[in-house]
């Protein structure tokens, strides 16, 4: 399927910065502060100006290090920028300019500058219930809802068919904006794999990830198999390290499509078998891998995993999985 590339964060990034004041221009990548307004896959419509242009409750868009993060004006005396649900802005941060819409898809929200008030209550609000344990928990029983099976037929037509595939080279920026929402995983560490282990021609690779790409090049799923070897943890063969789905797109047999696709891959490498290491409470996950004909792995292995895990920090249970892979 074609998917629409977006430049790199360093070209847009010069983009912007040498656009005069005034002009606009629609970003992708930057990243979920603005959460659940804005997905980090998103775009947003950026007008060119410095921070003396903002007011209370504007959305500005701001360069920290090599990343671009789009944040709510809370204050300007002195000038402070935070989240939509709260926490406070990274310090450093250098402004580039005022998002006036945001375009999920086909949709496009304006966020015309009356609603300023609004907005700022709103993320008043949503910080003081973030910051109690009990506003998170409600949250997500709302978001699990909203993303529950009878939802799904909805949910397909907004996230429209997904291309599931192996990770190229080229995939980097992709991979990035969905890690920078949904992955604990340093982005040091994905530029490293991509660029020496799964990005590689076929003969090369050693391990692999796959995405699930949606028609805009966003990715909505990933996951990835390779050896623990590599961060010196006393565990043989190639384990399924990651499996994770953007709510949206749970539900829609994703996480099953990209475990078939990593597992055609581990099998083409000459791979006798495919472990995975699940959490015990992870209902989904265990029934997904079920699915795929996973089965317990031996006492002795499962005793060793979670021994490696508990060194490293680990508090979670383990259920050890694995399945051969026939030629």
């Amino acid at each position: 399927m074609p998917s629409r590339k977006t430049p790199s964060i360093h070209v847009l990034l010069g983009v912007l910065e040498a656009l005069p004041p005034g002009q606009r221009l629609w970003v992708h990548g930057v990243g979920a502060c603005l959460a659940p307004l804005l997905r980090g896959g998103d775009a947003v419509r950026v007008l060119r100006c410095g921070p003396g242009a903002l007011e209370r409750g504007d959305v500005a868009l701001l360069r920290q290090g090599r990343k671009l993060v789009a944040q709510v004006v809370v204050s300007t005396r002195p000038w402070r920028t935070a989240p939509l649900l709260g926490g406070a802005d990274a310090p450093g941060g250098v402004t580039l300019g005022r998002v006036v819409a945001v375009k999920r898809g086909r949709w496009v929200v304006p966020l015309p500058r009356p609603f300023r008030p609004a907005l700022w209550m709103t993320q008043r609000t949503l910080a003081a219930v973030w910051a109690r344990p009990g506003g998170r928990v409600v949250y997500r029983r709302v978001r699990d809802f909203f993303f529950s099976g009878w939802s799904r037929p909805f949910r397909r037509r907004l996230v429209g068919p997904l291309e599931v595939r192996l990770l190229r080279a080229d995939d980097l920026d992709a991979l990035l904006v969905f890690a920078g929402e949904r992955l604990v995983v340093s982005t040091g560490f994905l530029r490293r794999q991509l660029r020496e282990r799964w990005g590689l021609d076929a003969s090369e690779r050693r391990g692999a990830a796959a995405g699930a790409f949606d028609a805009e090049g966003r990715i909505r799923g990933f996951a990835w198999v390779d050896s623990y070897r590599q961060e010196a943890l006393p565990l043989d063969g190639v384990w399924v390290r990651s499996l994770v789905v953007a709510p949206q797109a749970r539900r829609m047999g994703v996480a099953t499509r990209l475990l078939e696709c990593l597992m055609a891959e581990a099998r083409r490498q000459g791979e006798p078998r495919i472990q995975a290491d699940v959490d015990d409470d992870n209902v989904a996950s265990l029934h997904t891998f079920a699915g795929l004909g996973f089965r317990p792995a031996p006492p002795e292995l499962t005793r060793r995993t979670n021994q490696a895990w508990d060194a490293a920090g680990r508090a979670k249970a383990l259920v050890v999985l694995e399945r051969e892979l026939t030629p």
